[in-house]
């Protein structure tokens, strides 16, 4: 844990630097353990977590204390009692301070408990019970085959890269980027990175290359499945549509001089 955490006076810079002290850089990896932890599934709702949690690290929302709670025991916050103090205080002050200090959107990251509607006939509250006890069965056939199939890989691949995909790219010529990643069947690893060149498209722009084994959020698969990483190499400027792995992607390639123009105050770190 951080050594020095009086340094943080607001709730947002503590939860940001126990974040990077935690190994999450990006939101993206920290979004996929956060759904994870939450139970929750589908593409929505980690595209929710992912824009909610850089609110919160930002300060520009606040999340609900149940979505505290999780983030207390997923960064570990709750094994130090002097940093669970700070914390617990430091987002009192804030949540009282303020008139909108919560961020709504924040429940949708949390999978959804439906409740029977009331029926007025008894059939129909018969069939609604017994599809759910065939939704739950179904669950638990899948939770085990969850953890068998998962478990022999989760220990040698939980440090790779969490590749997120996004249907727009764009690169500076020379840069690299882990730009997506072909799955095998879900928890299984990757197939070989010949078999996934052979699919991939032709570009004039830049060229594609084996980034190893990945991990990717898979809506079939409902949650973080070990993949291929497809890095693209930008080598001309230009722009092009394509199909990577069954999934529309446009790539725009500029040089360095035009992206200086264009913008002569950005740091390197934002390129």
């Amino acid at each position: 844990m951080i050594r020095d955490t009086e340094q943080f006076n607001t709730w947002h810079k503590l939860f940001d630097a126990l974040c990077e002290e935690s190994g999450f850089s990006d939101n993206m990896s920290l979004a996929a353990r956060y759904c994870e932890m939450t139970g929750s599934h589908g593409q929505k709702q980690f595209d929710t977590a992912v824009r909610n949690l850089n609110n919160w690290r930002t300060g520009r929302h606040l999340p609900r204390p149940r979505s505290v709670r999780v983030l207390s025991r997923l960064l570990k916050v709750e094994t130090d009692p002097g940093l669970m103090v700070q914390w617990n205080t430091l987002y009192d002050q804030v949540r009282n301070a303020t008139d909108d200090p919560v961020d709504e959107a924040a429940e949708e990251t949390v999978m959804p408990v439906s409740t029977p509607r009331r029926t007025a006939t008894a059939g129909r509250s018969l069939l609604m019970g017994l599809a759910g006890i065939g939704l739950f069965s179904l669950g638990v056939a899948t939770g085990l085959l969850w953890e068998s199939q998962w478990r022999p890989w989760r220990t040698s691949v939980d440090d790779a890269p969490l590749v997120t995909y996004l249907p727009e790219v764009r690169l500076v010529v020379g840069q690299s980027r882990i730009i997506h990643g072909e799955r095998g069947d879900c928890g299984r690893l990757p197939r070989e990175w010949r078999d996934v060149w052979g699919n991939l498209p032709s570009s004039r722009i830049g060229e594609f290359s084996d980034a190893g084994v990945v991990r990717r959020y898979s809506m079939f698969c409902k949650g973080v499945t070990p993949a291929r990483g497809i890095r693209f190499t930008a080598k001309t400027p230009g722009t092009e549509e394509m199909y990577v792995t069954g999934d529309y992607m446009k790539i725009t390639v500029v040089d360095e001089a035009s992206l200086t123009a264009a913008s002569p105050n950005v740091n390197e770190n934002e390129r």
